[in-house]
């Protein structure tokens, strides 16, 4: 008996997501993605794009700066935010999409301490700094919501150091330079590399990159860049062997 090409299945699956989409709601498509789809939970490799280094980053940089809680903006499915909500600190994401939001809602369900709201990350980090929700203590935040013409990035950044100076900041997809990091471009004017940043140089940023060879990384090898501008927030920054400080 003849087989079906995988790649026709996929082209199948594919329109029939098509007709879902048209006749469900935004709720049911997540909470079926999320029931029926458990590929769906690591579809990049793991948390980080199955960068197993930036993991190692992770880690060192919550236990060097012992953040208080966690802020991500782009949940997407919840694969990274999954690895947050295992270290203890309050884990709060944002997810525009709203069948991906869905999904990470119900993914989460269980975990009290992770809370997931659906908005536009800008409006997400100026509704929680009107809170005062850890103002005056070490934050980590993780900006992945960036995607199309819409960058929100710039406005992420300001809004953050506005109202959390000790905030430790980490960009995914960043141009790490002279490596072979992979990472965004969107347009003139809006490629993720330290170009972009410098509009932002009344903030007086410390700049880190990762010092791993992305031959060494796992996953994607996607670049990123940390951000902070405290002084003691830095100095433990400085500390950790798989970054480097950004000197001009």
């Amino acid at each position: 008996m003849a087989s079906c090409h995988p790649r026709s299945n996929i082209s199948m699956a594919r329109q029939i997501d098509k007709i879902l989409t048209k006749v469900l709601t935004p709720r049911l498509l997540g909470e079926i993605d999320y029931l029926f789809k458990p590929k769906l939970k690591n579809k990049f490799g793991g948390p980080f794009n199955g960068q197993e280094y930036r993991v190692l980053l992770y880690n060192e940089i919550m236990r060097v700066t012992a953040p208080q809680a966690i802020i991500e903006t782009g949940t997407f499915r919840g694969t990274t935010t999954a690895l947050f909500s295992d270290c203890g600190p309050p884990v709060y994401t944002c997810e525009l999409n709203k069948r991906y939001f869905f999904y990470s809602r119900r993914r989460f369900k269980s975990k009290n301490h992770v809370h997931v709201f659906c908005q536009d990350s800008r409006d997400f980090l100026r509704d929680l700094s009107k809170q005062g929700l850890y103002n005056e203590a070490p934050v980590f935040f993780y900006l992945d919501a960036h995607w199309g013409d819409d960058l929100p990035l710039l406005q992420e950044v300001e809004i953050i150091f506005s109202n959390w100076h000790k905030a430790i900041v980490m960009i995914d997809d960043f141009n790490v330079p002279g490596t072979d990091y992979t990472y965004d471009s969107y347009g003139p004017h809006k490629t993720l590399q330290l170009k972009y940043l410098e509009r932002l140089e009344n903030l007086n940023l410390a700049i880190y990159y990762p010092s791993t060879d992305p031959a060494m990384e796992t996953g994607k090898k996607r670049g990123c860049v940390v951000l902070c501008v405290d002084r003691g927030v830095a100095d433990k920054l400085d500390t950790i062997d798989l970054l480097y400080r950004y000197s001009p």
